[in-house]
């Protein structure tokens, strides 16, 4: 029933009834023609999973009837993905793909190579935003990644992560299977990728003497967003639910 999940606001759940409103419901409504008696599923953000059927559907708004919940549990490994913010669909396309593989949260990140610094508020977090409900209802998601405000490189704390790793595309750096193959089971890893052009030698430096683990994702120089997938997945299969 993929097809017919939708996002719900959790203030908008009442016990058993439910109310569909805004995109959402325009989606329902207007592109699917759900009418009185139709099935959907409902997700929160917050981990649960509604199985509902409409009572009635109009402008005004979509009443539902919930008839079970499903609650997913906390990760038993939490992936932060630091990625150097990156111009058009290709960031948008990395956090949609992240979040398939089961990045836990993003934070856009600012350094020296940043093509295009952010302004604040800014103006794309509210289209990512949806990137990432529409990414989870399409996997069967239904607790959100966070999407965090940029935040600048040097502002990166590892101490607040188990395993905190850069990934530097220098023959230096081991492979990343390598680099954390001594590591024991961590509860949560921050990973860090770069922007077009990579990290500069000062920034790699100041990130290691911060405590950060460098580390490559293999032989060849690789795109930001390709990097992050990358690393993820390969995190994913070692400590999370891949593979």
């Amino acid at each position: 029933m993929s097809h017919r999940t939708f996002y719900i606001e959790p203030d908008k759940v009442h016990g058993k009834t439910a109310v569909l409103k805004g995109e959402e419901l325009h989606h329902a409504r207007n592109v699917m023609r759900l009418g009185p008696g139709d099935e959907v599923e409902l997700v929160d953000g917050l981990g649960n999973m509604h199985r509902a059927v409409f009572l009635s559907i109009s402008s005004a708004g979509g009443e539902l009837e919930i008839k079970s919940t499903e609650t997913e549990d906390d990760p038993s490994f939490s992936l932060v993905m630091a990625m150097g913010i990156v111009k058009g669909e290709r960031f948008e396309w990395a956090l949609q793909k992240c979040t398939e593989l089961g990045v836990t949260a993003f934070i856009p990140l600012i350094t020296e190579r940043t093509e295009v610094k952010p302004a604040k508020p800014w103006p794309r977090q509210t289209r990512l935003e949806k990137t990432i409900i529409s990414a989870c209802k399409q996997c069967g998601r239904s607790r959100f990644p966070v999407l965090e405000p940029p935040v600048i490189l040097s502002n990166l704390m590892p101490f607040e992560y188990d395993l905190p790793i850069v990934l530097w595309e220098s023959g230096l750096s081991p492979p990343l299977k390598e680099a954390v193959s001594d590591i024991p089971e961590p509860g949560s890893c921050l990973l860090v990728i770069g922007p077009v052009g990579g990290f500069t030698d000062g920034e790699i430096h100041h990130l290691v003497e911060k405590g950060f683990i460098a580390a490559s994702i293999g032989p060849r120089i690789i795109r930001t967003e390709t990097a992050a997938t990358a690393g993820a997945a390969v995190l994913g299969s070692i400590f999370g639910d891949l593979g």
